[in-house]
């Protein structure tokens, strides 16, 4: 148990870390005054990874009642 809750601790960082990265990137787009289509097309992407971990996030807030259930997801999740 001890190592599945270090691999969520290990895995929130991480996703802190990406969340921190993208904000400085948006936050350069924003200061640039013109933007090339290759700006446009990065901001989409990190538009759409920040929705991924939005949604990764909130998935990991449902834990079903069975605990079993829980557990089993999450070890699917890290070898995946």
């Amino acid at each position: 148990m001890i190592k599945v809750m270090t691999y969520l601790a290990d895995h929130l960082f991480s996703l802190r870390q990406e969340i921190a990265h993208l904000q400085n990137m948006n936050n350069h787009y924003v200061s640039k005054t013109e933007h090339s289509p290759l700006d446009e097309s990065a901001l989409e992407l990190r538009t759409v990874r920040l929705r991924q971990i939005k949604k990764e996030l909130a998935d990991m807030l449902i834990r079903p009642k069975d605990a079993k259930v829980w557990w089993e997801r999450l070890s699917k999740s890290r070898i995946a």
